[in-house]
């Protein structure tokens, strides 16, 4: 696909939203604010939903990175270039599926991903280039571009049924008006646009029941063959719809910011160890044992405080004579990779007075 000028790839999705806004507007302003306002409040109330999904999900496709993949960075060893083999196999599922190296990125693209030439990148789940929208769809947008589709024919069915019954309900000596020959002109509208739109949400309908892209259904890369990435049927429409939404590579910046707020913290554990001298990590607690239980009683309390306050002052902690309590502490140095080293040990008896 030849490279789009700058100035003139814009006139497509500019064309697209002036129409969708007026549209919408000139439906509202005269259909419903002259009839249905009054005689049937809930359809504004309806229409007005219908309108937000349409623009929320357009303007999601729009804006939202597809799943773009950074190229390489000039500092890298241009040489893999020249010894690297041209394709590369990997296996999905029992099915072998080849890896091509993107002269333009510099690297492999992983499977399902296609170098946009519009774009400039390599987008992961590559399924079209859509003008409308002036964006790749991909993997990380194209639910909100599927959602757009659904959400926009039922915006259409919606103004051509309400215009219908508007002009239907008009007597005809006031046909001439203003209002009911907007309605007729939305009519004609969403008429000349139906077969289009339609057309293409049923296309992408079937798309995802079969788990394919318009890239692989166009390209009959899985025609006649086992596709490695279908779910089947109902999993596939589920994934599509519920499925994670994958970060964005292109501000990895923004994950890594998201990490660095768990560093430094510490994190403690109790464990208890019964029998005497369990649990002994330092030269403090080895060398610490139950005292025996015989002897006057009075002689025998005077004697634990005292290995109490024995213990509190070598940093040992409060002593029990049941059980001992083993604290760890363990720092997080946040290097990326989970690990996490023991910083503090000390170990302590509780007391029952």
């Amino acid at each position: 696909m030849p490279k789009c000028d700058v100035k003139t790839r814009y006139i497509p999705a500019t064309f697209a939203w002036t129409l969708l806004l007026s549209t919408t507007f000139l439906f509202f302003w005269y259909p419903c604010r002259q009839f249905y306002i009054h005689r049937h409040p809930w359809v504004p109330a309806y229409q007005a939903v219908i309108t937000f999904f349409v623009i929320a999900n357009f303007t999601l496709a729009t804006f939202m990175d597809p799943g773009v993949i950074p190229k390489a960075p000039p500092d890298e060893d241009r040489e893999d270039e020249f010894r690297a083999p041209l394709y590369k196999n990997a296996e999905i599922n029992g099915i072998t599926v080849r890896m091509k190296w993107c002269v333009t990125c510099k690297f492999y693209r992983p499977p399902r991903c296609s170098h946009c030439s519009v774009c400039n990148h390599c987008i992961e789940t590559f399924d079209h280039h859509c003008p409308w929208v002036n964006n790749c769809i991909g993997r990380r947008n194209y639910r909100f571009f599927f959602f757009f589709l659904i959400s926009l024919s039922v915006h259409m069915l919606s103004i051509f049924s309400l215009s219908l019954v508007y002009v239907l309900q008009k007597e005809k000596d006031k046909l001439t008006e203003v209002e009911p020959i907007v309605a007729m002109i939305l009519m004609a509208i969403v008429t000349l646009l139906a077969i289009p739109i339609f057309g293409l949400t049923g296309f992408h309908m079937v798309l995802v029941s079969r788990g394919r892209t318009t890239n692989e259904q166009v390209t009959g890369k899985f025609k006649g063959g086992y596709n490695p990435f279908s779910r089947g049927c109902w999993n596939n429409c589920c994934y599509t719809q519920c499925g994670p939404q994958y970060p964005s590579l292109l501000k990895p910046q923004k994950y890594v910011a998201r990490r660095s707020n768990k560093e430094n913290q510490s994190i403690s554990t109790i464990t208890n160890d019964g029998g005497p001298g369990g649990g002994g990590g330092d030269a403090a607690g080895s060398g610490r044992r139950h005292m025996p239980t015989g002897g006057p009683g009075s002689q025998q309390q005077q004697q634990q405080q005292q290995q109490q306050q024995q213990a509190l002052n070598q940093g040992g902690g409060i002593y029990d004579n049941n059980r001992h309590t083993q604290v760890k502490t363990y720092m997080d140095h946040g290097n990326g990779h989970g690990i996490r080293t023991v910083g503090s040990s000390h170990y302590s008896k509780l007391t029952e007075l």
